[in-house]
């Protein structure tokens, strides 16, 4: 059988994932013509084209969509192998490469890092930050190894763990005429200007599972890309939110903000630790694990 080397698949992927030879050539410093050459001996040795050239847009056919599933695996393990061997030898250090999302890394992340660095100061830190779905992407070519979010997972490459619970609020500003109440009906959030996190990102999933993602689309809902954003909106009476307890503890304590409890659906809100599913944690990743759930 032949098999082919590990560069000629990197090459591969990095086309595959940037959908075009221009810009995988750019980013690999190589020339167009040298890329495609290699893709051309790659579908040489397995015997079957791995890309359709018939169309303007680059596709990949069966054989190279399989190619570039796996391929990307291959990669993120061949890189894992390499620094296992470097830090068994002494050579290098453990690097944790860690994927959060906003929310955890603006409220939570400063305090676990901080006694992650006390235990491992040795530890490399490698932090991306992004919604729920660019992490699970992340996560599954192995560009992180644990992706810390507060969405349910159905992915077949990823297991998740429940760490934390907390629960979803209603904000309003302090002088709103909902500032004395003490809780409040989902139905009544659409009498009022509603704000919410974008598409993929855990808030916006949870929200759109409890009042419907037809409701998300409507005239009185305000999408914003940030939490702060969303906070600091409500904070100047323009309207209300659900928002995880966890993000507003400063705010309610300083009195800017009245959180009320929600009423008529589920508010709990749970974040997970999510891990490929084939594949082991290396020490400083199960060590971050180990302290987290005991966070």
């Amino acid at each position: 059988m032949n098999i082919p080397d590990l560069h000629k698949i990197q090459l591969f992927v990095t086309v595959a994932r940037l959908g075009s030879f221009t810009r995988a050539a750019e980013q690999l410093h190589m020339t167009q013509p040298t890329v495609s050459q290699q893709i051309a001996v790659l579908e040489q040795v397995l015997g079957t084209p791995l890309i359709e050239r018939s169309t303007r847009s680059l596709r990949l056919t069966d054989a190279g969509q399989a190619l570039f599933d796996y391929g990307e695996k291959l990669l993120a393990l061949a890189d894992e192998t390499v620094n296992a061997v470097q830090v068994a030898a002494g050579i290098a250090v453990e690097t944790l490469k860690l994927g959060v999302g906003p929310t955890l890394a603006t409220y939570l992340l400063p305090d676990v890092l901080a006694r992650y660095r006390d235990r491992y100061p040795n530890n490399r830190i490698r932090l991306t930050v992004g919604n729920t779905t660019e992490l699970l992407d992340k996560l599954t070519r192995g560009d992180v190894d644990l992706g810390l979010v507060g969405s349910p997972v159905d992915h077949p490459d990823v297991t998740i763990e429940a760490f934390m619970p907390d629960r979803l609020v209603a904000i309003v500003a302090a002088h709103d005429p909902w500032a004395e109440r003490e809780s409040i009906q989902l139905d009544e959030l659409r009498e009022r200007i509603f704000f919410t996190r974008e598409a993929g990102s855990a808030l916006n999933t949870r929200v759109s599972r409890l009042i419907g993602a037809d409701s998300l689309r409507g005239d009185w809902v305000i999408v914003l890309g940030e939490t702060e954003a969303i906070k600091r909106s409500v904070e100047l009476g323009l309207g209300v939110a659900l928002i995880q307890g966890i993000a507003i503890k400063r705010e309610t304590a300083a009195g800017t903000l009245k959180a009320i409890s929600l009423t008529g659906g589920d508010d709990s809100y749970t974040y997970l630790i999510a891990q490929r599913r084939r594949g082991t944690l290396n020490k400083a990743a199960a060590a971050f694990a180990a302290l987290l759930n005991k966070a």
